[in-house]
């Protein structure tokens, strides 16, 4: 093949290349924006269940305990 030949591919190949690093990108943009509503909803479901509860008796959270050092 000649040079320029190779030349006009690679120009007509990069929008082409454009456009599919578009969609890509608005596609991973789009789940990972779901996905955070999901665990959004999944926080506050768990906190509003848990305020729910408050007016009985006090419950007992887990506490955080440092490990020992030896």
């Amino acid at each position: 093949m000649e040079l320029w030949i190779i030349v006009v591919i690679c120009i007509l190949m990069f929008p082409l290349f454009l456009i599919a690093n578009y969609i890509v990108v608005k596609k991973a943009a789009s789940e990972r924006r779901s996905r955070d509503e999901r665990i959004e909803r999944a926080v506050s479901d768990s906190v509003a269940a848990s305020y729910a509860n408050k007016g009985m008796a006090r419950q007992n959270w887990p506490k955080y305990k440092a490990p020992r050092k030896k």
